[in-house]
């Protein structure tokens, strides 16, 4: 406590500047009572200001922002005394530190027979094409236009360009195998009214138009490697019925166009198809078992946990194929059987639009996205656009997916190298 005769004189005092510490030993001489300063200060913070015959309370409010300066300027004068230090360090360790010795500048030598000991593969797909559509320039505000004649020149430009990226790698490694995988929305199909409306051709001639093409992409492609596989799945836009199947998935525009696209390449030897009734398919690559699927069997929005949990049910199905194969091959045909594994690594996916990759513990998921790009759809209905692309990744042996390029299709939208989009009554007939 306090003691009454003493409150003015500690006011006062405080007032005069004096410290905590010296008050309590002022009051401890006058009063004959012994109280910490830090008692006295809570009472002067908290009654001061009420102390009869002293107005205070304004120098009160100074002296704390006194106090408060006084603070804030030691804060200040240690951490310049810390920069200062710090530099000073700084500059002693550059002043006393030995240096590693100049190396003197080696230039590359040729790559001639230097190449990798391990033959890489390609895996170029080739997804979303929906040929046929037809995307109109103004009404996207210029950011995108789509047609077949620019579906053309798109292909003739991947094409092209996936042999540049080849040449290059082939500078340090064998590179004899492409796979292009085709996942499917090839055509665009009459699935809904406003796209028969507007389709610059018949669901029938896109299939016929988009398989001549994309047969003279494969052959344009052909004679620079080894072996050029070609494992395919449908998608949802060439299905025949307005609601998406469960049975008869295959019984879809996307599988006719394939059919045909092997029907063109049969007299390239070279070139192997695989064209499975399943809405998706596995196959080997480097030592590595690859997924295939359109995407559109995914529920959400190719988010993390959409593409995780689809391909987590998708092992549980090939797992449960395992305990099946004995039944299987007894009581199916080769053809009939499932071509590919129990389990899977990595899984190349359509569907969304977008390149986009997910690590799936074994491997990595890809987005693979869409050679038509943005469309009067996405752009009205849901505010999203995005250049049309298509992915090519490389493969090892030893240590599998190892890397990925992007190729942008919209820097050809104005070449003139295309082929030839011009059938025969008779289509086999073609020259």
């Amino acid at each position: 406590m306090i003691p009454e005769q003493a409150k003015l004189g500690i006011v006062k005092k405080r007032q005069e500047g004096e410290t905590w510490t010296s008050i309590a030993e002022w009051m401890e001489e006058e009063t004959g009572i012994a109280v910490h300063r830090s008692t006295i200060q809570r009472w002067y913070d908290k009654e001061g200001d009420y102390v009869e015959g002293v107005d205070n309370k304004l120098e009160k409010q100074v002296d704390t922002y006194k106090n408060e300066a006084i603070h804030y300027k030691k804060l200040y004068e240690q951490a310049s005394n810390e920069i200062t230090t710090h530099e000073s360090i700084v500059d002693l360790i550059h002043t006393i530190t030995e240096p590693l010795r100049g190396q003197e500048l080696i230039k590359p030598s040729p790559s001639k027979g230097r190449r990798g000991k391990e033959p890489q593969s390609v895996i170029a797909p080739l997804s979303d094409t929906h040929i046929g559509d037809n995307v109109d320039y103004n009404q996207m505000a210029s950011l995108n236009a789509y047609t077949i004649d620019i579906f053309n020149a798109r292909l003739y430009g991947w094409a092209s360009q996936i042999l540049d990226l080849v040449e290059y790698r082939r500078s340090f490694a064998e590179v004899p195998e492409l796979v292009i995988p085709l996942l499917g929305d090839m055509v665009s199909g009459d699935i809904h009214q406003e796209l028969r409306e507007t389709n610059q051709d018949t669901t029938m001639g896109q299939m016929v138009r988009g398989a001549n093409l994309i047969a003279q992409a494969l052959m344009f492609l052909a004679p620079h490697f080894d072996k050029v596989r070609v494992p395919c799945v449908v998608g949802n836009h060439g299905r025949m019925t307005v609601k998406p199947p469960a049975k008869d998935k295959h019984v879809n525009w996307d599988y006719m166009l394939y059919q045909w696209v092997a029907a063109f390449c049969r007299e390239q030897s070279n070139i192997e198809f695989e064209i499975p009734k399943s809405f998706f398919h596995v196959f080997p690559v480097c030592n590595r078992n690859i997924l295939i699927m359109h995407g559109d069997s995914l529920k959400g929005k190719a988010a993390t946990g959409d593409v995780l949990r689809s391909l987590t049910n998708m092992r549980t199905v090939l797992q449960y194929r395992m305990g099946l194969e004995e039944e299987v091959s007894i009581n199916q045909t080769d053809e009939e059987s499932f071509n590919g594994s129990t389990y899977f690594d990595s899984a190349f996916m359509g569907h969304y639009h977008r390149v986009d990759e997910f690590d799936i513990g074994t491997g990595e998921a890809h987005l693979c996205g869409c050679m038509k790009g943005g469309d009067e759809y996405a752009l009205n209905q849901l505010a999203v656009i995005s250049k049309p692309k298509q992915l090519v990744t490389y493969w090892h042996p030893k240590y599998g997916y190892i890397g990925k390029e992007v190729i942008y299709l919209n820097r050809y939208d104005g070449a003139t190298n295309k082929f030839n989009d011009t059938l025969p009554s008779v289509w086999v007939d073609r020259s």
